[in-house]
């Protein structure tokens, strides 16, 4: 298997640097390159997901938009690496460009702890105004990594499904709750007087349906796309955790690019995370009609905010004092 990628890693290596070549054959001045060019832009998300639909039309009408000459080879469902492998291989330029969301992003970028405050917003449009003014911000630091942040923006909120019946902020005290590997969202649980328990996604249909775990938070969509309603009685739409999503570019590959051919790029990246946004609330929707009765919705109740405030404010304390305090305040800053 290790071998079979690393011939695909090579292939891609060597697409980047035909269709790099390419680029630089157009004019100074940015007119249109005489040659057409084909990017890989590869995720470990599975392309059962609605984004996948909304990134493979993001990229035709890219492709119609530039007359044909730029091309997008969407590869999802990891079929080129996990979310590490895809990072690392973004960063050497194996893979030209990756989408992905921004926790994987954090052993390479501590700084994009910030995203893993919890509670700092109230609503989606909160949140999607906010997370834009990050952009500029991340650039300049992700440069450093030899990545180019093409696009970012928030998609939704993990929200939360559970055997038990949350009415109160009583009712989360015992409660054994899946989170990731991740140490801020863990504390965030235990300071709500829940269980948190470190599990492989892989792993939660099985400890669901065994009681090895109580809970788990991701979106309605994933519930369903997971079959996780088999299994879970409740849902509860918490604006907790947000999903911030990127799509990167190696930085090179991206500076050898005519400027009309990074124009278009950014616009791809600008189309799918917007509509992506946009697509949101009809997802929840429609997956929440296809989940029918078979899961209950629990009101998301002013008691229950209050006090994932309260246990929300230490953990901003603690990545305060992990990625400078700066950083910190400008995203609080942002729910204002």
């Amino acid at each position: 298997m290790k071998k079979a990628r690393m011939l695909i890693f090579t292939i891609c290596v060597a697409v980047t640097v035909l269709t790099v070549t390419a680029c630089s054959r157009s004019s100074s001045g940015g007119s249109p390159a005489a040659d057409t060019m084909e990017l890989t832009i590869a995720s470990a998300a599975g392309s059962a997901s609605a984004l996948y639909n909304i990134q493979v039309d993001a990229a035709n009408a890219t492709t119609e938009k530039s007359g044909g000459k730029l091309k997008f080879n969407v590869v999802w469902d990891a079929t080129l690496g996990n979310d590490g492998e895809l990072i690392e291989n973004c960063i050497a330029g194996s893979i030209p460009m990756i989408s992905l969301a921004s926790s994987p992003l954090l052993p390479y970028i501590p700084e994009i702890a910030v995203f893993d405050m919890p509670a700092v917003y109230d609503s989606k449009e909160q949140a999607y105004l906010g997370v834009s003014q990050f952009k500029n911000y991340f650039d300049e630091i992700f440069q450093k990594k030899n990545l180019k942040i093409v696009g970012m923006g928030f998609n939704q909120f993990r929200g939360l499904s559970s055997n038990v019946n949350l009415q109160t902020p009583a009712d989360f005290r015992g409660m054994s709750i899946r989170t990731m590997e991740n140490r801020y969202h863990m504390a965030f649980w235990t300071n709500l007087g829940s269980r948190p328990t470190p599990l492989a996604f892989s792993e939660l249909y099985l400890a669901l349906q065994q009681g090895l775990v109580q809970a788990q938070d991701n979106p309605l969509p994933a519930v369903y796309a997971s079959k996780f309603h088999e299994v879970q009685r409740y849902f509860m739409p918490v604006t907790v955790f947000p999903f911030i999503n990127f799509v990167l570019m190696n930085l090179d590959a991206y500076n050898a690019l005519s400027a009309e051919y990074k124009v278009l790029i950014d616009e791809f990246a600008e189309t799918y995370l917007r509509v992506s946004y946009e697509q949101s609330d009809q997802i929840e929707e429609d997956a929440a009609e296809a989940i029918g009765d078979a899961i209950t919705m629990l009101p998301y109740t002013g008691e229950i905010i209050v006090a994932m405030k309260a246990a929300a404010e230490p953990v901003w304390a603690q990545i305060a004092q992990s990625i400078g305090s700066n950083v910190v305040d400008a995203y609080l800053n942002t729910a204002k």
